[in-house]
């Protein structure tokens, strides 16, 4: 009872811990709703409300923030609640996931702290965005796929080829982990698909059928991922330079830069910081000198090597913002899982050595004690520094201006504004503005900007037009002045 007792209560912890880290100001931090955010939520809403499919997004997240909505409003907590219980999932499936392939709950329970604290999986926790539904169902896939092999149990089996088409709808780059990892794990479990030919032959039955839509709808709407066609790092073919180029940008993502000091540049992705934790490095490198020495589960390791050598592919095959954290996501867990296995068998080789019963539990509560420390310094600035550091990578401001332009009353019939995102997409404007009969002109020189009846937002101070009039400022949260607005009444 104590042994079941115990893991299950760190468990419990932990996920407390990591919903605190998770939902704390998640109303406020970041601090703007971005447009992908809204997008995702508002093509959703398209299909919900008027059955009518809007923006090509990939459903998952776009599905869930809409219930999400329909509770807690359509504000930035609605929106972005499922990211929070999207992150806790993947908690609980790193822990599962753990347990199954090194058969031991310490290796488990560390995974799970590390998915808990670590800023890569704390950011994309808190945001409304696709990516963050991705890992649950990879995880998810991957642990069908083990629990079954583990146990012979052919429906578990079957199941994950269904999962891992399931993923292909949560974001643009799981279709690649998700083949990868499968095609790794029926690799080295080939022998038992050689003699069960009819549990693969349904899984991939199952397969086809799940991913067929999707399928459908790469072929015949291709606008979908003409982004990613564009970005790629091959874009203009495969030669000598674009080979480099790509192994540039595949190294870049297992720098110590990006895994521990920096990160990814762009503010919108992460808090500016490395992804783990410099106290994780060297439980990283036990965990992988464990799991290869570990006799009877050569291919355990096999396959987290694997994974840890194709994360940074789906960066590395695009050449745009680079490091890219969202990209590279699915390391997040392969990392953490690798870092728990290095405690558990650092701890026991100690114990060992030490003879006594106690040992591993005070080595154990050094390990928490001494993570907890960058989690702090983390912690101070993500929720203190961050929000106001980041405001210009979210465009902050653009919630304050639309408010204000409607509590400006009655009488104006048009805005005009000086190239600012979104101001002639008239979904997004209704998000902000439900039921405004005002015409929004994303071009100053429009010369119906100078009649009456005008809100002219500006980016500088000095009048646009002679017989306009200012009303207001929207400052960032530094003080900085981002938008004028004037009337011509």
């Amino acid at each position: 009872m104590i042994n079941r007792t115990v893991p299950f209560t760190c468990l419990v912890l932990i996920l407390i811990l990591a919903g605190f880290l998770r939902a704390w100001d998640l109303n406020e931090n970041p601090p703007e709703i971005f447009p992908d955010e809204v997008f995702t939520y508002l093509s959703a809403k398209s299909f919900f409300e008027d059955g009518r499919i809007r923006g090509q997004r990939l459903p998952v997240y776009g599905f869930t923030s809409y219930l999400s909505a329909s509770v807690l409003g359509d504000g930035p907590l609605g929106i972005r609640m499922p990211a929070v219980l999207f992150g806790l999932a993947s908690i609980i499936l790193v822990y599962f996931l753990a347990k199954e392939l090194f058969g031991d709950a310490a290796s488990a329970l560390f995974a799970a702290f590390f998915m808990a604290i670590i800023p890569w999986q704390i950011h994309y926790s808190r945001v409304g965005w696709e990516a963050a539904s991705f890992l649950p169902f990879l995880l998810l896939s991957v642990y069908l796929f083990i629990y079954g092999i583990n146990r012979e149990r052919k429906s578990f089996l079957i199941a994950t080829f269904g999962m891992f088409a399931l993923t292909f709808y949560t974001y643009a780059m799981a279709p690649l982990y998700s083949l990868l990892l499968l095609s790794c794990l029926l690799a080295i479990h080939r022998r038992y698909f050689f003699r069960e030919r009819k549990v693969l032959m349904t899984g991939l039955i199952v397969f086809l059928i799940l991913s067929a839509p999707f399928i459908w709808v790469l072929a015949t709407e291709p606008v979908i991922f003409k982004r990613a066609s564009i970005i790629s790092t091959f874009a203009y073919g495969i030669d000598s330079e674009s080979l480099s180029v790509f192994g540039t940008n595949y190294i870049k993502h297992l720098s110590p830069d990006f895994l521990f000091t920096r990160g990814d540049p762009n503010l919108r992705h992460g808090g500016g910081t490395g992804v783990i934790y410099w106290a994780m490095l060297p439980l990283l490198a036990a965990g992988i000198a464990y799991s290869a020495a570990t006799a009877g589960r050569r291919n355990v390791f096999y396959f987290l090597l694997f994974w840890l050598a194709v994360f940074p592919l789906a960066a590395a095959l695009t050449n745009d913002g680079i490091p890219h954290a969202t990209r590279s996501l699915a390391g997040a867990p392969v990392l953490c899982l690798l870092s728990g296995r290095g405690v558990s068998g650092l701890v026991r080789t100690a114990a060992a050595r030490a003879g006594r019963k106690f040992v591993p539990y005070i080595l154990y509560a050094v390990v928490v004690i001494i993570l907890l420390v960058p989690l702090y310094g983390f912690s101070k600035m993500y929720y203190v520094t961050y929000p106001v550091k980041s405001a210009p990578d979210w465009e902050y401001g653009r919630k304050k201006l639309l408010s204000g332009i409607g509590m400006l009353g009655g009488g104006f019939k048009r805005v005009c504004a000086q190239k600012v995102r979104y101001f002639g997409n008239r979904p997004f404007i209704e998000y902000y503005l439900p039921g405004s009969e005002l015409e929004f002109i994303n071009n100053l020189d429009d010369p119906e900007c100078s009649l009456g009846g005008s809100i002219i937002v500006q980016r500088y101070r000095l009048q646009k037009y002679w017989n306009s009039r200012l009303v207001g400022v929207i400052k960032l949260p530094d003080g900085k002045i981002v938008y004028y607005v004037f009337t011509i009444e």
